[in-house]
C-alpha cells in the first residue's frame, strides 16, 4: 500500500480551551487517537447518554452562520466546527475522537492557524493496511440559492478548486484558483480569519450569534475600514476563509473527493446542499476501492494525492 493512501489518525491525545465565537462560553477540548475506520467523531461528555455526534453531514441540524451537528436522539449539540474540521483535513487525518465539555468550539483565533498547530504538536499516525475513503465525481452537479450563491461539482482526473466571493468594498471582488491536492490548498489558506460588518454585529447579537466575538478572534469592517489594529494577514484572506470553511464543510462528506470544484458565493448553507446533492443519486459518484487507487499508473497520480 502506497504510504499517502493510509488511513490516518494523530500519535497523542492533545487538549486546548477557549471561548466560543457565538456563544461566548469556554470550551474544553480534547482530540484523542481514534481506531482505523472510525471517522471522525464528537463527544459532549458533559452529557451523559446519546452524546456522540459524527462529523457527518446527516447530522447537520443548522447552517446559519456557522455548521452544527446534532444527535438527534437527544439534545447533544456541537457547533462552529468548520475551522477545526478543516484543520483535520488539512492535515489528512481520517480517524479522530473530539471531546469537549460545552456546546461550541473555541474560536481562538478566528482562523485555523491554532487549531494546525496543536495537530502538529499530537503528531501523525500511520494506520497500516487501512486504506483511504475515496470518491469520484462521475457528472456535473449544481445547487444554487436566491442569493447568488452556487457550487458546481465535475469530474476530473486532478483536484481542482476555484471560489469567486462578491461583498461590498472594502472586499469587493476576489477570485482564487487551485490545481492542487487539498493538503496543498490548505497550507494557503488555513490562517484566514472570518469576518463580518460591524454593522451586523447588534444584529447577530439579538440572535444569539457573536457573543464571544471580538478583533482578536475575527476581521471587523467598519466604512470601508478594516478595524482589527494590525490589518490584513493576506489580500486575498476574505476569499481564503470562505475556501477554509468550505474545506470544513465538505470533510463532513466523509470521502477523500475526486473531482472539481468551483464555489460561487459559498456559506455553510450551500455548502451541505452540494454534499446532499452529491449522495443523493449513486449516478453522481463511484467509490474507490484499494485496488483500484492502487493502479496508480493507470488512474494518473492526481487521483491518489487530491483530497476533500
Amino acid at each position: 500500500m502506497i504510504k499517502g493512501n493510509m488511513q490516518k489518525t494523530i500519535a497523542k491525545e492533545v487538549t486546548f480551551e477557549g471561548k466560543g465565537l457565538h456563544s461566548g462560553k469556554n470550551c474544553k477540548v480534547s482530540l484523542i487517537p481514534a481506531h482505523e475506520n472510525s471517522g471522525i467523531v464528537f463527544k459532549r461528555i458533559d452529557i451523559e447518554e446519546d452524546n456522540i455526534i459524527p462529523a457527518d453531514f446527516k447530522y447537520i441540524s443548522n447552517s446559519n452562520l456557522c455548521t452544527t451537528l446534532k444527535n438527534y436522539n437527544s439534545e447533544a449539540k456541537i457547533f462552529t466546527v468548520e475551522h477545526l474540521l478543516a484543520a483535520i483535513k488539512g492535515n489528512d487525518i481520517d480517524n479522530l475522537l473530539i471531546e469537549c465539555n460545552s456546546p461550541e468550539i473555541p474560536a481562538l483565533d478566528g482562523s485555523a492557524l491554532e487549531f494546525d498547530k496543536i495537530i502538529k504538536k499530537a503528531g501523525i499516525h500511520y494506520q497500516e493496511n487501512n486504506f483511504k475513503k475515496y470518491i469520484v465525481v462521475k457528472k456535473e452537479i449544481t445547487v444554487k440559492n436566491d442569493n447568488g450563491s452556487k457550487i458546481t461539482l465535475s469530474p476530473s482526473n486532478e483536484f481542482k478548486l476555484k471560489c469567486i466571493i462578491k461583498f461590498p468594498e472594502p472586499i469587493g471582488q476576489q477570485n482564487l484558483d487551485f490545481n492542487k491536492p487539498l493538503t496543498e490548498i490548505y497550507k494557503e489558506v488555513f490562517n484566514a480569519r472570518t469576518f463580518c460588518f460591524f454593522r451586523d454585529i447588534e444584529s447577530m447579537k439579538k440572535n444569539g450569534f457573536a457573543k464571544g466575538g471580538s478583533l482578536k478572534n475575527a476581521i471587523v469592517i467598519k466604512n470601508n475600514k478594516i478595524l482589527n489594529e494590525d490589518g490584513l494577514r493576506d489580500r486575498n484572506e476574505f476569499v481564503k476563509h470562505k475556501i477554509l470553511d468550505l474545506i470544513g464543510d465538505l470533510a463532513l462528506g466523509n470521502y477523500n473527493l475526486i473531482g472539481s470544484i468551483e464555489a460561487i458565493c459559498p456559506g455553510h448553507e450551500i455548502n451541505k446542499a452540494i454534499l446532499e446533492k452529491l449522495f443523493s443519486s449513486y449516478n453522481n459518484y463511484n467509490i474507490l476501492d484499494e485496488k483500484q487507487c492502487n493502479l496508480e499508473s493507470k488512474v494518473g497520480s492526481g487521483l491518489i494525492t487530491s483530497n476533500i
